[in-house]
């Protein structure tokens, strides 16, 4: 058996070199939030239908115009937010999310300690109405996955979707795209060598590279 040993570098955390948000009052105004970083917890799973991260950062009254972030950009979700992370390989991940969650958790002499939480864009346009599927879908599902990421998630990300072998024909009936995603997971064959019954179905999830569609059989 081949032993891989773990050495001390390979533990040690990413270092986090941007992390920007925009204003949505004003496009043309941005704040850096390395200055008062305290923590950023970056999250990609199999599991999850989009990549996630926390960030925790403390907010003085000084950052934008003599106001804090929250008062002075302002703080209120949905905003843009540019990260970049250095791994300790040294490969960098740039990511764009935007903000689903502010929380103050700590306040005293003019500085808060904030968390915000960052989903990705089609998270956040997966909860609107006017993404709801309300077409009848016909042919083989990985098309169908294609056509809800583009068409109504409206995604320009890079997709890497696996060919499905078999066909299923459907109504949106107004539900949500990635409800819908995951629901034709389930139900999805591989073309190479895959035997309805015989195989696992598949998982949607998304990297720092865009949306991924593979089959449990492949992985």
């Amino acid at each position: 058996m081949t032993k891989t040993l773990i050495t001390s570098k390979s533990t040690e955390p990413a270092f986090v070199s941007k992390i920007e948000v925009k204003s949505n009052k004003d496009e043309s105004s941005t704040v850096s939030l390395i200055g008062g970083f305290v923590e950023l917890l970056y999250y990609e799973s199999i599991l999850q239908d989009t990549i996630r991260a926390d960030v925790v950062f403390t907010d003085t009254g000084s950052s934008i115009d003599g106001k804090s972030v929250m008062e002075g950009l302002p703080l209120v979700g949905t905003e843009e937010v540019n990260i970049k992370i250095a791994d300790t390989n040294e490969e960098e991940i740039s990511v764009k999310l935007y903000v689903n969650k502010v929380t103050p958790s700590y306040e005293d002499a003019g500085k808060s300690l904030i968390s915000i939480g960052l989903v990705s864009e089609e998270f956040i346009t997966n909860e609107l109405g006017g993404s709801k599927l309300n077409i009848r879908f016909d042919g083989k599902i990985s098309d169908h996955i294609d056509k809800i990421l583009t068409k109504f998630l409206k995604t320009e990300k890079e997709l890497d979707i696996e060919e499905t072998a078999n066909n299923y024909n459907f109504i949106g009936n107004k539900r949500k795209p990635f409800y819908t995603l995951n629901w034709l997971s389930k139900s999805a064959v591989p073309s190479k060598d895959g035997k309805k019954g015989d195989t696992s179905g598949f998982f949607l999830y998304e990297t720092a590279d865009g949306f991924k569609f593979k089959s449990i059989d492949a992985l």
